[in-house]
């Protein structure tokens, strides 16, 4: 992307907020880093804008940071840092869980360890699920490649159940814990934690979802997405 991309109404609009740090009895007063997270929030709002998918989602392979740190001329290390920055800053809202669906179909699931390993393009979407997958009382594997995200699919339950409205939510709870009323465990069900639960009854996650596939709502991308995958592993198996 470059400048001539912003209409001539954008470029007048970016003068404006820029002189509004300058010709207000404020003269000098804007550091250089924060004149250039300005100007980075101007370029990445439009990079996005002007990159998104059919759905709505971000096309992260047309605004990776390789990309933009050649366009800017900067690391891709301060491309990363200037995201998590701005999105602190100017944040700009993005459909979390549909992004992790999108991903999911080219994620690898590791039949052996049962662990989803899926890129994670973008530092703020990262954080995000991050953050709900540590909510939620799971957690993530940090890896050496920071854009590498390593969860147990069990915890993907956990995801699903966040995209469900609250009285499906509900339902597919209870029918969670009536599928293992019949065993001992019963009693160490946690329903504030599906995931660690599943993982502590060894449970088989297809045979989980599909239980509670006609409860879960048709529209559920992370649903789709994670049975999608399972489904293309068993397909696999020797």
């Amino acid at each position: 992307m470059k400048y001539f991309d912003f209409s001539d109404s954008e470029k007048i609009a970016m003068f404006d907020v820029i002189s509004s740090k300058f010709y207000n009895s404020n003269f000098g007063s804007l550091s250089k880093s924060d004149f250039e997270l300005l100007m980075f929030n101007f370029y990445i709002k439009k990079m996005i804008e002007s990159n998104k998918n059919s759905d709505g989602t971000i096309d992260y392979n047309k605004c990776s940071d390789y990309k933009i740190s050649k366009e800017l001329g900067i690391t891709q290390q301060r491309v990363r840092n200037l995201k998590i920055k701005n999105h602190l800053v100017n944040p700009i809202h993005f459909d979390w869980e549909k992004a992790l669906a999108t991903l999911t179909r080219n994620a690898r699931l590791d039949k052996n360890t049962k662990k989803v390993m899926l890129n994670i393009p973008d530092p703020n979407l990262y954080l995000e699920i991050q953050n709900f997958i540590e909510e939620s009382g799971a957690y993530i594997e940090k890896q050496l490649n920071g854009k590498i995200l390593q969860i147990r699919v069990e915890y993907y339950v956990n995801l699903i159940l966040n995209s469900e409205e609250e009285s499906s939510r509900k339902e597919i709870i209870k029918k969670l814990k009536k599928d293992f009323s019949k065993t001992e465990e019963e009693k160490f069900f946690d329903e504030k934690n599906i995931g660690k639960t599943l993982i502590g009854f060894s449970a088989d996650i297809l045979s989980v979802i599909s239980s509670i596939s006609t409860i879960i709502s048709p529209t559920n991308h992370i649903a789709n997405a994670i049975i999608e995958l399972i489904r293309s592993a068993k397909t696999r198996e020797p």
